[in-house]
């Protein structure tokens, strides 16, 4: 996931490993790391920084246990991306170590540089919940774009899925219920229990009444992550400038990444599934779904949005940094309770 909450800092003020972690990657690339400014992700490590002549870069350090077949997969996605004409706003370009790899190894980190996407983040954006149909319809697009670039490539059969693919969500839903069920430590214990249970009531529809339909569905390498912290907005907030992060990058029914995108644009919407509406339209003036996608894709945004919040709400029960669990779902819940009475988008 991207590194979407910034913890200012100095080079003196990186934690020590990742200070000489950023020392060996200086001497590796012939970079100068200027202006480190710390980000977290939810796996990565990552470490904003300039150098006079490449500009402003990012360094994504990852657990080694990660892998280097994830990494080239990573790294092939990137690259199609920036080859692609379907492309027209900005993703990030790998910068390569020496020898010519896209990554090194420092320790028993795995390290990427990559470019800086400069701009204000959707999430950023203090009219985020009232964007105009312009620029829901740009995200649409950007959706099918992205679709569209990445439809050569080929997903090797070692690299695993994760658990945010929308197929595995009752598994993941129903792991992260009942570690809510055995206790939280929250104040109001009857007020998560109540939205547990919409959570899940909502969770066995979907895996009665949907997931069996998704395996005939056409599918797809997808960008799989486009909500509002991995996009990149215009000067003027109405289009999408660039887009982020593509380590969720994975093989996928590929509606699952209009389904991921709509849910996102709704939150904080007074008019939900307008925005909704206005998202699938932007996406169907570059790609036509078959029909038997569009019949589902309101379903499997409600999924996505479930899973937001009940896996966050659950990593927060045990995690060190709980505020920053929590903040990655904080406006989820008034949608779902809001969808649960309504209906889905459609």
């Amino acid at each position: 996931m991207q590194a979407n909450e910034p913890v200012p800092s100095t080079e003196e003020t990186l934690p020590p490993d990742l200070a000489v972690i950023m020392s060996e990657l200086s001497d590796l690339y012939g970079v100068q790391v200027e202006q480190p400014k710390l980000f977290k992700g939810e796996f990565d490590v990552n470490v904003r920084f300039v150098d006079p002549t490449h500009g402003m870069l990012l360094a994504k350090v990852s657990p080694g246990s990660l892998g280097e077949g994830m990494l080239r997969w990573q790294e092939a996605v990137l690259e199609a991306a920036a080859a692609s004409r379907e492309v027209t706003f900005r993703t990030p370009r790998i910068l390569p170590a020496p020898d010519g790899r896209g990554h090194v190894r420092i320790g028993t980190r795995l390290v990427r540089v990559v470019t800086w996407i400069p701009g204000r983040l959707w999430n950023e954006n203090p009219r985020a919940g009232g964007a105009g149909a312009e620029l829901l319809h740009s995200l649409g697009q950007t959706s099918a774009r992205l679709t569209l670039a990445l439809e050569a490539v080929e997903m090797p059969t070692d690299v695993p899925g994760h658990d945010w693919m929308i197929e595995r969500g009752p598994l993941v839903v129903g792991r992260a219920l009942d570690r809510l069920e055995r206790g939280s430590g929250e104040r109001d214990e009857a007020e998560l229990e109540g939205r547990v249970s919409v959570v899940r009531r909502i969770t066995d529809h979907f895996a009665e009444r949907v997931l069996p339909r998704l395996s005939a569905l056409p599918r797809a390498v997808i960008h799989h992550d486009l909500h509002d912290a991995n996009v990149v907005l215009d000067e003027a907030g109405t289009a999408v400038a660039g887009v982020i992060d593509f380590n969720d990058a994975v093989c996928a029914p590929r509606i699952s990444d209009l389904a991921i995108s709509g849910a996102y644009a709704m939150l904080r919407r007074s008019d939900p599934e307008a925005a909704f509406r206005a998202v699938v339209d932007g996406y169907r003036r570059v790609l036509e779904p078959d029909p038997a996608e569009l019949e589902v894709v309101g379903e499997m945004a409600l999924m996505r949005l479930c899973m937001n919040w009940a896996q966050w709400r659950a990593r927060a029960v045990d995690a060190v940094d709980s505020e920053y669990a929590l903040q990655r779902s904080a406006h989820t819940w008034p949608l779902i309770a809001h969808l649960a009475e309504a209906g889905t988008p459609h």
